[in-house]
């Protein structure tokens, strides 16, 4: 029986961020064996993609991809040809690589300064110089796509148990609602609340510059502080703390707007830091009013040192506050327009009469206006609906009546 001129390579022992991991192909030839009989070999074998020349001491010469020597093939005299021709003679160059060199130290190199990679193969070595394997450039685009998406869903769980981890707000005086929905599975959009002694509530909305990977981390840091924050403190000292920790970290790269606030429902005295949000509405008795402060403040990280200016406000009885992020406003349909402040009021207006909360209600009616337009931006709002002491009284009475 007439010995077989493909032989595989055997991967060996694969590190989690190596190139090798990547690759997919480990078939060889030596590079005297005839052209012809190559292909006919590969006639059975419709798995094998590409195939490594060596030479005689192992070390790669190149490559020949199974599509290229069928087109040779089958050109006029294409099997009497390769009868003729070694495959060393039809060995494509290809550029070597460590086999376990860093897949995103591979990918960087073989980019170079292009932004496609445009080498359809690589082939992979030991430290000696001997064939480990060949990775195609596709195999290594869908690694990598795949390394990625796994970061991103793994940060997406992360933000979602940092947001469970949150404190109900609510019950009597007060009741309580946040969404967030990130533009890229992840984001840089987080709502923030905690019980004080008191009865107090503080909240904050944030909104991280950028989106992706990159604004979580952000928003990690950020949310640990305010959980591990002494709220005996006042609401400058904490911003201040978040600025220096912001720029220390990121180093003026990165930056978040806020919407930090303490409510106390035995007053409704409301005390806010708005650092340089600016995105909020007061819902009074069938009118709203957008929540401009007097008073700038700019948003945190931005600078080394910030000054924050606190607002006081004072709500009443059947009073909603509703502090939203842009992505709401900013989020275009088809024609390239903005859903804007206004649409916004009125599909909040028309959504608080009913029951339940509203965040799937109004993420439809933001959904319907974009129609197949992509979500271009994290997305989240809180909603703290003031009821008073007085429904919290007549709450009580009848508890205790039954």
């Amino acid at each position: 029986m007439k010995e077989k001129l493909l032989r595989e390579v055997e991967a060996g022992r694969l590190y989690s961020s190596s190139a090798l991991r990547a690759a997919r192909h480990f078939w060889t030839v030596a590079e005297g064996a005839k052209a012809s009989e190559l292909a006919d070999e590969l006639q059975e074998a419709v798995d094998i993609v590409v195939v490594a020349v060596l030479d005689a001491s192992g070390g790669p010469l190149g490559v020949i991809p199974r599509e290229r020597l069928f087109a040779l093939l089958s050109k006029p005299f294409g099997r009497e040809i390769l009868g003729r021709t070694n495959v060393g003679e039809l060995a494509q160059p290809a550029p070597c690589f460590d086999a376990h060199a860093g897949i995103f130290a591979v990918a960087a190199e073989a980019l170079g300064a292009d932004s496609e990679l445009r080498i359809p193969f690589l082939i992979l070595v030991d430290g000696g110089g001997g064939f480990k394997g060949v990775l195609s450039s596709r195999d290594l685009a869908a690694y990598l796509s795949r390394m990625t998406q796994d970061d991103i869903e793994l940060a997406g769980r992360l933000q979602e148990r940092l947001q469970d981890g949150n404190e109900e707000l609510g019950g009597g005086a007060l009741s309580f609602e946040a969404w967030s929905r990130a533009a890229k599975g992840v984001g840089g959009d987080f709502c923030f609340t905690k019980r004080l002694e008191g009865g107090r509530s503080f909240l904050a909305l944030c909104d991280v510059s950028g989106k992706g990977v990159a604004a979580s981390l952000v928003v990690a840091m950020v949310w640990g502080m305010l959980r591990m924050h002494d709220y005996g403190r006042d609401l400058v000292h904490l911003v201040g703390r978040l600025n220096q920790a912001v720029v220390e970290t990121f180093h003026l790269e990165k930056y978040l707007t806020g919407f930090f606030a303490v409510f106390d429902p035995s007053s409704g005295e409301l005390r806010v830091a708005d650092m340089g949000h600016g995105h909020g509405l007061l819902l009074r008795a069938g009118r709203v009013y957008a929540l401009r402060g007097g008073k700038s403040n700019l948003p945190v990280g931005v600078e080394t040192e910030v000054e924050v200016q606190v607002e006081r406000w004072r709500l009443v009885p059947g009073d909603r506050l509703f502090v939203f992020s842009d992505g709401l406003t900013e989020q275009e349909d088809a024609g390239g327009s903005e859903f804007g402040e206004a649409r916004l009021v009125a599909a909040l207006k028309r959504r608080l009469g009913g029951e339940g909360p509203i965040g799937a209600r109004l993420a439809a009616a933001l959904d319907a206006y974009r129609g197949g337009i992509p979500q271009q931006d994290d997305m989240s709002f809180m909603l703290l609906s003031y009821r008073g002491l007085g429904h919290r009284a007549r709450d009580a009475e009848g508890k205790e009546g039954n």
